[in-house]
């Protein structure tokens, strides 16, 4: 499995006023053998991780997409610098391959911000 449920939690809390109450969380299972394309920090303009999204990196999603080129686009992560975000491409013939587990609530440390 690739990724990390923490990272999605982290870039809810960067985004969000207030953290959501009625959140779930599904696991996803990846194949080790499926194609994923990867971008690099250095792919990226310098300002790719400013709070205001650059049209460059909006253009670079939308490309993959269009391209068909892979299921799984691997992108790094704003808010937690050492880890990356996966995209799926649900139009992908591969995206088939990848296994999702049933979904389950999850709430966060109450200690972090009050849920609505």
């Amino acid at each position: 499995m690739r990724g990390d449920g923490l990272l999605v939690r982290a870039e809810v809390l960067a985004h969000s006023a207030m953290l959501p109450a009625d959140m779930i969380v599904v696991q996803t299972r990846i194949p080790n053998s499926l194609s994923i394309q990867t971008v690099e920090e250095s792919d990226l303009s310098p300002n790719w991780s400013s709070p205001m999204p650059s049209r460059k990196t909006h253009d670079l999603g939308t490309d993959w997409v269009k391209s068909g080129a892979t299921a799984v686009l691997s992108v790094p992560s704003v808010i937690v610098p050492s880890e990356r975000n996966y995209l799926l491409n649900p139009a992908h013939p591969d995206f088939a391959r990848i296994r999702f587990f049933p979904p389950r609530p999850f709430t966060f440390d109450r200690r972090l911000k009050p849920a609505r």
